[in-house]
């Protein structure tokens, strides 16, 4: 009886594998139906355009990496400070050597920031994931900024209109403040910013990855708004 009963559970173990297997292919077969005529869900993400195979490049960011990145760029940024000239428009040899510090700090950790995305998407061969609207403003922007930067720093006739302007009831003409490393730092992002925007026509083209509507109306507005204020400016003054 023993032998039996067990012979009989035995049986009983086969009868519910046997079963409970033909429910799972029964489910599966149901689950395939379902998906007939279709990629399925998994594999159709998978082959989407915006996942790049075997091509991505992983920016890991340890604490080790980031303390040597920090002091390289203090120790840079210290140094420059130190050996340039410094902005005599400032009141005190201290406040002189601590704004140039920090000037060129900021200008080595900003410039250096444009790089990781360009390596990145040279590495890859895409910018899938970059924002091309991001880009178009942002070398827009800097465009704007470098124009700005420079007329302050060379173009004489600014320098003393603003100095004319805005200087104190008592006679003292106002200095221009504005840098060598501001004007460093404007050339330079310019420069990698159009970098970075021309990296989206060579590997993914402007016909496949143009800028939104909303952009380009931005553009032309910020075109036509500086040509208009310039000849509008010629017309009072002449």
């Amino acid at each position: 009886m023993l032998n039996s009963s067990k012979q009989m559970s035995g049986g009983d173990d086969v009868v519910f594998s046997a079963a409970a297997a033909s429910e799972h292919n029964n489910g599966h077969a149901t689950c395939t139906s379902r998906h007939s005529g279709s990629k399925p869900i998994l594999h159709e993400a998978l082959s989407m355009d915006d996942i790049i195979q075997d091509k991505t490049t992983n920016f890991t960011a340890s604490s080790s990496n980031v303390f040597k990145w920090t002091t390289f760029l203090l120790l840079g940024g210290i140094i420059l400070g130190t050996m340039l000239p410094q902005n005599p428009a400032l009141p005190s040899a201290t406040w002189r050597l601590l704004s140039s510090i920090i000037g060129y700090t900021y200008f080595l950790s900003w410039s250096a920031s444009f790089y990781p995305q360009i390596v990145m998407n040279h590495e890859r061969k895409t910018t899938r994931g970059l924002s091309v609207d991001f880009c178009v403003l942002n070398v827009l922007g800097y465009c704007c900024y470098t124009v700005y930067t420079t007329t302050f720093f060379w173009n004489q006739r600014i320098i003393d209109e603003y100095k004319l302007r805005f200087s104190s009831d008592e006679g003292e003409s106002a200095e221009v403040t504005v840098q060598g490393n501001d004007v460093a730092f404007a050339l330079h992002a310019v420069v990698m910013a159009s970098v970075t925007l021309s990296q989206i026509g060579i590997y993914d083209t402007f016909t496949a990855r143009p800028p939104s509507k909303r952009v380009l109306v931005i553009i032309l507005a910020t075109i036509a708004f500086c040509i208009g204020y310039v000849c509008l400016t010629w017309v009072v003054k002449g």
